[in-house]
């Protein structure tokens, strides 16, 4: 009697399984079915299971004339079948980095990211799909049901037994859903702690020139170069940093610059420190060994100071906490016991902040020379909450003159969520500015070193989610400023970075320490050469190591920035995929002359979006669009032409 119960239950699952699969291949009506059903029973099994689940308890409910909680588990079924396909595929996407940064996390922060995820996270449900999967969750049923009624025993505990299946069919559909999810994140959870480990590595010997200026590098957030007027967006955010640009011969201004990674702790550990082994360029940045460039500038006899607008919470200071532990000097919002000295401050704008740190520090400035730090926190979201009420207003009138869709085309994103963004990248014109006026009058020779951390994909609406990957989200910009006196006194140094400036040469952020290490005259000893990996500095003709390597639950994925294949190493236990999105592809292609400007530029554009995109991906011109202007289906509409908005 038991062999045959055992065999009746694997008969009934067979047919069950194959039955579901069946149903979601007729529902999908795509050809190859035989291929198609293995497919669903390996890859979709989470999405039927929890519909069928669902609708048995429905079933069982209704019997016992539960009519509104029947009616609940009818509708949760729907919606699990809804929103499962977009929900599943974006937590397949999640990596290590995804889930770091839920360690001490930004409530503010996590808010503007739900907020984010409404460009993601969206009902894709299909009729056809519905009716199949309900004609098979009644059939099966109606089957089980007469089974059951079969033995007296299993008559009297039918609804039992029913309810019993309805639990473990959506249990399994959890299971199958999150279970790779849920393997990154305890993935996450022990890689987290080997970073700080991984950055002990012993600063080697190095030489330093006499004569070089100071530094003051100042780090921007969530900037993308997409959004700056300097780089060609067609609305006026940087007007002082466009008529310096354009007035003042002390600021260089670098084009084709790419972050590391879209997430602020992943980006700045590549961008402050020196690699110790050349082949681990495939491999996450928290896994592999580094060199800290404060460790480095210490050695060199450069006293380091952070100033952080960042706060002691979210990503950020994961980075900070090993980076700067042994700085001269941090200024934070809270202490570090790590560090040498912390200055306790009450958090302010952007601006304020910076100009009342610098002032201090310019009294009390040791004897030695110094790299002075600045994180700023304007640019991320929520966009107005993060600068001054004076800048919440928008950049000019463009978008009152456009409608929706001429600006985003099918985006969900509001207009406004942009003209917020474009407010807070105008704001960082100003607080930028303002350091480089503090610079400049200065008397010793100083050099300003200003980068973003990573960009931020506004149009789309997404934030920088590194799960999501866009090209915005790492195009940075890049701006070298000499003052006059180390104009001046490195006149040899000033025109080798403006000969590099001229030349665009795509370069990243990881090229930063190299190019801290060359203005600062600092230079690894014939002994030290082989203890860390130097790069070319930014400028430099090279090739592009890959970015956004992140491990998630298909293998280590990561992103080309070459108009050519990369050579994979083979990493024991890691498969290596290319996840290079298409606007990376046609920026490399265009910089390559693979493609040309004109086949690029050639489509009429339907948004205003579209415009700016391809400005920053492929150069195209302002002038160079046909037609009068962004279009929506067959009507071309006239719009504005955004340099007369100036």
């Amino acid at each position: 009697m038991a062999k045959s119960l055992f065999f009746n239950i694997a008969a009934a699952a067979l047919l069950f399984f194959s039955g579901a699969a069946t149903s979601a291949a007729v529902a999908q009506s795509l050809p190859a079915p035989g291929e198609y059903l293995l497919f669903v029973l390996r890859d979709r099994s989470g999405e039927y299971l929890f519909f069928i689940g669902a609708v048995y308890a429905g079933l069982l409910l209704l019997k016992k004339r539960r009519w509104i909680w029947a009616a609940a588990a009818f509708l949760l079924g729907i919606a699990w079948l809804a929103f499962h396909l977009p929900v599943s595929l974006y937590l397949e996407s999640l990596g290590v980095d995804s889930f770091a940064e839920t360690k001490n996390f930004n409530l503010e922060e996590a808010r503007f990211w739900f907020q984010t995820l409404r460009e993601t996270i969206y009902p894709d449900l299909s009729l056809k799909k519905l009716v199949a999967y309900a004609a098979f969750s009644l059939f099966s049923f109606y089957l089980l049901q007469r089974l059951l009624a079969r033995k007296e025993l299993t008559r009297r505990y039918a609804p039992l037994i029913g309810l019993c299946m309805a639990v473990v069919l959506v249990g399994l559909a959890f299971q199958q859903t999150s279970s790779k999810a849920l393997a990154v994140y305890f993935d996450n959870s022990e890689k987290f702690l080997t970073t700080a480990r991984n950055f002990e590595q012993s600063a080697p010997e190095v030489s330093v020139a006499r004569n070089q200026p100071d530094l003051l590098v100042y780090i921007g957030e969530s900037t993308s170069a997409m959004n700056m007027g300097l780089y060609g967006y067609p609305r006026p955010t940087t007007p002082r940093l466009s008529e310096r640009a354009r007035m003042d011969a002390n600021l260089i201004v670098f084009d084709h610059v790419f972050a590391t990674h879209a997430h602020t702790s992943r980006s700045l550990l590549e961008a402050l420190s020196l690699g110790v082994d050349d082949g681990e360029r495939f491999v996450p940045i928290t896994q592999r060994k580094r060199v800290s460039i404060v460790d480095v500038l210490s050695k060199a006899g450069v006293a380091s100071s952070l100033i952080s607008n960042q706060g002691m919470g979210g990503s950020w200071d994961q980075a900070s906490s090993v980076v700067f532990k042994n700085a001269w000097k941090l200024f934070r919002q809270k202490p570090n016991a790590s560090a040498t000295e912390v200055v306790l401050v009450e958090k302010v704008w952007d601006h304020e902040f910076f100009g009342q740190q610098l002032d201090a520090m310019e009294i009390t400035r040791p004897s030695t020379r110094t790299a002075t730090f600045l994180h700023s926190y304007a640019g991320h979201g929520p966009y107005h909450g993060n600068i001054p009420e004076r800048f919440r207003t928008p950049v000019d009138g463009l978008f009152s003159q456009l409608k929706p869709a001429q600006i985003k085309g099918e985006a969900n994103v509001t207009a406004e969520f942009i003209e917020h963004y474009d407010a807070a990248i105008h704001y960082v014109d100003y607080s930028l500015d303002q350091a480089i006026a503090h610079v400049a009058q200065v008397a010793r020779p100083l050099v300003l070193v200003y980068f973003s951390d990573h960009g931020d994909a506004v149009y789309p609406g997404i934030g920088h989610d590194s799960a999501r990957f866009r090209h915005e989200m790492a195009r940075v910009p890049f701006l070298v400023y000499f003052n006059d006196a180390a104009r001046k006194e490195n006149a040899g140094l000033y025109e080798k970075y403006r000969q590099f400036a001229r030349q665009k040469e795509t370069a990243t952020l990881a090229q930063l320490p190299a190019t801290l290490m060359d203005l600062l005259g600092i230079k690894l000893q014939d002994a030290a050469k082989n203890a860390v990996v130097v790069t070319p500095v930014i400028g430099e003709k090279t090739v592009l190591p890959p970015i956004m390597v992140r491990d998630t639950a298909e293998g280590t994925t990561f992103v080309n920035a070459n108009d050519f294949a990369l050579e994979l190493p083979l990493v024991p236990g890691r498969e290596l995929i290319d996840k290079t999105d298409d606007d990376t592809k046609i920026y490399a292609a265009v910089r390559s002359g693979r493609m040309s400007l004109a086949q690029a530029c050639q489509k009429a554009p339907v948004s205003f979006e579209e415009v700016s995109r391809r400005i920053m991906v492929a150069g195209c011109p302002l002038d160079s669009f046909p037609g009068k202007g962004p279009q929506t289906g067959a009507e071309v509409v006239q719009a504005p032409d955004p340099r007369a908005l100036r």
